[in-house]
């Protein structure tokens, strides 16, 4: 179903991709439950191809561009080019919980729910903080790797941790903003994607210049 996601499309056409293959992942139980577990080409439609369908749509993107997520190992992810010739690379890096989220995955697959966590007594403050600790060391490990030619996009998601308990998120993204902006990175640009509930239409209210 994804064997043409490396293909380069404009901006419009992968708001239209990626419109299709939702809907045709959500109609059929099977491919949801393939998607769920976040492995092979799934997982690079999910952590590659979705981010750069959202920043495809940002005011950072101009519409008569071209961009395709790179198949393979080519330290980058992404590739945008531009009318004038020019191109972007991208490299998307997210913070993810991946073995709680796999196990969650297969317990939603057998059962429909997750797995249930009795033993995790951290109150939303905590699990705040932890978070951001983890996204900040993430941000530090990528700060010491070689990525001139290279735009660094950092994805977080505050839904569960914020958004899902009516929390404001803003000061969350400035305090991350701000760690960011102390770092050295040896990249050509520096961007946060933040995913919520928002649709991508307002996706220029949830993407920041870090550097």
């Amino acid at each position: 179903m994804l064997h043409d996601l490396g293909e380069f499309r404009t901006p419009s056409q992968m708001k239209d991709y990626f419109e299709s293959k939702k809907e045709a992942i959500v109609a059929d139980e099977n491919l949801t439950k393939l998607v769920r577990l976040k492995k092979g080409i799934a997982r690079k439609f999910l952590a590659e191809f979705y981010p750069l369908y959202c920043f495809s749509q940002s005011c950072y993107c101009p519409d008569d561009a071209m961009m395709r997520v790179v198949i393979g190992n080519q330290g980058y992810d992404a590739i945008i080019r531009f009318a004038n010739g020019d191109e972007k690379k991208l490299e998307f890096t997210e913070y993810i919980y991946g073995q709680e989220e796999y196990q969650d995955a297969i317990k939603l697959n057998e059962r429909g729910y997750g797995v249930i966590r009795c033993g995790d007594i951290r109150d939303l403050d905590q699990k705040c903080d932890d978070y951001l600790s983890k996204v900040v060391s993430n941000a530090k490990n990528k700060s010491q790797k070689d990525y001139l030619g290279v735009t660094l996009i950092f994805i977080i998601s505050t839904f569960e941790i914020l958004d899902f308990w009516g929390r404001d998120s803003k000061s969350f993204i400035e305090r991350l903003i701000g760690e960011l902006r102390q770092l050295q990175f040896k990249a050509n640009e520096v961007y946060l994607l933040v995913k919520n509930t928002d649709p991508v239409d307002f996706i220029d209210n949830n993407i920041y210049k870090v550097k």
